[in-house]
């Protein structure tokens, strides 16, 4: 009997010492695995495998209370079936209501051992309706200890089978369950420590690429994105306050589509996203079921966590994250998104205020790019810093070729000494006027303004230039004072004429009655005849004047010019042979009517080819050209230029400004009244004429007619 009890003593002795072998082994197994890069769960397989391995047992479940201590979640089971599977881990237990087994065991940490569920004292209705769905007869549940904190529990049973478990069994596992708590404690911490590291280095990442970012929108756009990328979220919503504060609106959105976004209106103070706007304190709901704050954006959403935007310590917006999960997110979430909505916030007040900067910058550069003068900026260096397009315009250049450029390699003489006055001496000329010759050998009048251009601190960084192209405007002027004389002197005209014309015909009455006598001698006979011919050109002279005073008013009607100009040739033709000059037509085909009196204007077209003939009394060639323009504000102005270009000897550059004065004439028998009769008839049909002349290579007159639609005659005035 003795040898009988010790031999069972050796054999139970060498069972429990194979149990603990195993034991130990499969701790050391599980505890190797956190030295490797390893996620929770499969530190949970390995566990569940390893108890079942070493006990025996059919069915294991591991279990863990949530951070809030509110729920008691399945987070691993084996040996189930799918359907068992899947209902425990979507069900979870509440500590609080559901009163069983597992959440016993999870709120005072002492095991349960239930050996036969029907004749169990301790069962309550939640465990007898579990055994009944799971099959069970009989379990264990163990609970996962740190210390005195519970962190879940292992459940077990054989299926159907009952279970018969030792005392040494229960403590064995109870010490197995221990090791297995501080190993699956490691392993959320390093998993935990893994996130975060992660979560910085993506924190580091974003904050990089969003501070590169100065367009408002996309900066949303990627706010969004980063917050779902930071706390892996199902969605995300940028929510930002109105300029009343009144009300929150989406700037952007991740992950859902919002019904109607530009309509969306969110009161400060509703629901849970509202109530951070409202508070500034951020907002971390495992399960927005049981908030009652809770007002529904997102469809389907489970948990969210919110995030007050502080600028300048008041709400600015709200930083939104969601899931369909419950309990997706920590307080380690809530941390780094407070971090990254602090950098949000910065940055969005900052892109706001660049892009202030940059609205008014383009405002100064669109009225500087507007501006019908020409505007140059030069730094100290005297390099080239800015023109605006009427420069480019003005001196026929590109932008991208003298920015940087030394301004006396690009500017006249004139220009670059008032440079100079200003760098070098800090003084500056107001509407200094100088001349330039244009690339086609015109001459052009600007008007220059410089100033010095200083920084915030008073000290000098450089000069602007500000010119004026005066060309037109002095045309103009010339033009005005041209027509006050041409007025002044055709009323002085007509009462001259007038006053001569009475006894210019008493003196022309006797000189004939004198030329009738028959006895006069031949000395005499030429006096008369010398005396017929002044006459004459004064009789000539005061009829121009008269024309030139008072000329016929213009027959208007719709007239080809293009016939006119052939009509006044084939006039002059017997001429234009005797004199060896030759007429070269070159009129654009199509040219639209012009309302014209076609006597008037064959008049200035005769006068004109006289003028060509008699500037080349060798013989030469006379060019008549003709086109159609569009000028003016949006090309809304017509007009057919037509140009008289001789090859003769050329007006001096003092008499041009001259030729259409009234008695100007360089002729020894001129009256010096056509070109003024000219200007006088082409003024009434609101044309113009100017003219451009080369000593010794010839002259052109520029003769431009309006056509007159109901847009054109309020264009009149435009000049080219």
């Amino acid at each position: 009997m003795p040898k009988q009890r010790a031999q069972r003593n050796a054999a139970s002795y060498a069972a429990d010492l194979h149990t603990k072998d195993k034991l130990l082994s499969s701790i050391h197994k599980i505890s190797s695995l956190l030295t490797r890069p390893i996620s929770l769960d499969t530190i949970l397989t390995s566990i569940v495998q390893e108890t079942a391995l070493v006990f025996g047992f059919m069915r294991l479940a591991i279990f863990l209370v949530d951070n809030d201590r509110k729920l008691l979640e399945c987070r691993y089971i084996h040996g189930f079936n799918p359907h068992d599977s899947e209902r425990a881990l979507r069900f979870p237990y509440r500590l609080e209501s559901h009163d069983c087994v597992e959440t016993r065991v999870a709120k005072y940490g002492k095991t349960i051992f239930v050996k036969d569920y029907l004749n169990d004292p301790r069962i309550t209705p939640v465990d007898l309706k579990v055994s009944r769905i799971m099959r069970r007869v009989s379990t264990i549940a163990v609970p996962l200890k740190i210390k005195k904190d519970i962190i879940g529990l292992i459940t077990a049973d054989k299926d159907e089978s009952g279970l018969s478990l030792t005392k040494k069994d229960i403590d064995t596992l109870s010490t197995f369950a221990n090791q297995a708590s501080i190993i699956i404690e490691n392993a959320r911490l390093q998993e935990q420590n893994q996130k975060k590291i992660k979560q910085l280095l993506t924190l580091q990442e974003i904050s990089k690429k969003t501070s590169s970012t100065f367009h408002l929108e996309k900066l949303f756009q990627v706010i969004s994105a980063s917050a779902l990328k930071l706390t892996k979220a199902t969605s995300s919503a940028l929510l930002l306050l109105d300029d009343e504060g009144k009300h929150l609106t989406i700037a952007s959105a991740k992950g859902f589509e919002p019904a109607d976004k530009e309509l969306f209106r969110l009161k400060v103070g509703v629901g849970i996203i509202g109530w951070v706007a409202q508070t500034g304190t951020p907002a971390l709901v495992n399960d927005v079921r049981n908030d009652p704050r809770y007002r529904e954006i997102i469809e389907g959403v489970v948990s969210q966590l919110s995030v007050p935007l502080m600028n300048d310590k008041r709400v600015a917006g709200v930083l939104h994250v969601a899931s369909h999960v419950r309990a997706a997110f920590s307080e380690d979430d809530q941390k780094l998104l407070l971090i990254f909505s602090g950098h949000t916030a910065s940055l969005i007040k900052n892109v706001r205020l660049y892009g202030q900067v940059m609205t008014e910058r383009n405002f100064r550069e669109n009225i500087l790019e507007s501006s019908p003068n020409s505007v140059v900026t030069i730094n100290l260096k005297k390099e080239i810093s800015s023109i605006n397009k009427r420069t480019e315009e003005m001196f026929h250049l590109r932008r991208k070729n003298v920015l940087g450029a030394q301004s006396s390699t690009v500017f006249e003489d004139d220009i670059t000494r008032i440079v100079d006055l200003a760098l070098e001496h800090h003084a500056v000329v107001d509407n200094k006027e100088i001349q330039r010759v244009r690339t086609d050998g015109s001459l052009a009048l600007l008007g220059i303004t410089s100033s010095l251009l200083r920084n915030h601190q008073g000290n000098l960084i450089g000069a602007m230039i500000i010119l004026r192209d005066l060309t037109e405007e002095k045309k103009t002027e010339e033009l005005i004072r041209r027509i006050d004389r041409l007025t002044s002197l055709g009323q002085l005209s007509a009462g001259i004429a007038h006053e001569i014309r009475n006894p210019l015909a008493s003196i022309n009455f006797n000189v004939q009655l004198l030329a009738k006598k028959a006895d006069l001698p031949e000395t005499a006979l030429n006096l008369i005849k010398d005396t017929q011919e002044g006459i004459d050109r004064i009789r000539n002279l005061v009829k121009g004047m008269l024309d030139f005073a008072k000329p016929s008013r213009p027959c208007l009607k719709r007239y080809a010019l293009i016939r006119v100009v052939r009509e006044s040739i084939t006039l002059m033709d017997s001429q234009l042979k005797e004199k060896k000059v030759e007429v070269l037509c070159a009129l654009q085909d199509n040219l639209p009517e012009v309302i014209l009196d076609a006597h008037q204007i064959q008049q200035v077209l005769v006068n004109l080819l006289l003028n060509g003939m008699e500037a080349m009394p060798e013989g030469g060639t006379i060019r008549i050209s003709g086109q159609w323009e569009k000028k003016g504000p949006r090309k809304r102005c017509e007009q057919i230029v037509l140009q008289v270009a001789d090859q003769g000897t050329g007006i001096s550059r003092d008499d041009l400004p001259r030729i259409f004065n009234p008695f100007f004439t360089t002729k020894p028998e001129g009256t010096g009244l056509g070109l003024s009769i000219v200007h006088k008839i082409l003024e009434q049909h609101s044309a113009s004429v100017d003219v451009f002349s080369d000593k010794n290579r010839g002259t052109t007159f520029t003769l431009r007619f309006p056509i007159h639609s109901d847009e054109e005659k309020r264009c009149t005035d435009i000049r080219s």
